[in-house]
């Protein structure tokens, strides 16, 4: 009877212990899979209201439906022509769109 306890016991710690690691590698491979899923390359916005405190640019009523993170884009101030192109940022939508690590683009 002492031995099926203790074999019992064995396989229930083995089991835990197994599930456990199984658990500790997979949360590093959805972290990284989530940490790898890059921002939509958005090509260039168009929007009406441009305002740039370089690095950084803010822009709203623009022409995407895209929401969330963007990376390696163009804002176009559609009323001046003027563009700039940033490196990170966040779009809403239409509604609007911040760039990080931008710079203006030569006319």
């Amino acid at each position: 009877m002492y031995a099926t306890r203790q074999t019992c016991r064995a396989a229930a710690k083995a089991l835990v212990l197994g599930a456990f690691t199984v658990a500790l590698t997979a949360v590093p491979a959805v972290a990284t899979t989530a940490g790898t899923a890059q921002a939509a390359r958005a090509g260039v916005f168009s929007c009406r209201e441009v305002s740039a405190q370089l690095p950084d640019v803010f822009a709203r009523s623009c022409d995407t439906t895209h929401w969330g993170p963007v990376s390696d884009f163009v804002i176009r101030d559609s009323t001046s022509g003027v563009s700039y192109f940033c490196r990170s940022g966040w779009a809403e939508g239409a509604l609007w769109i911040n760039g990080q690590n931008c710079r203006q683009l030569p006319a």
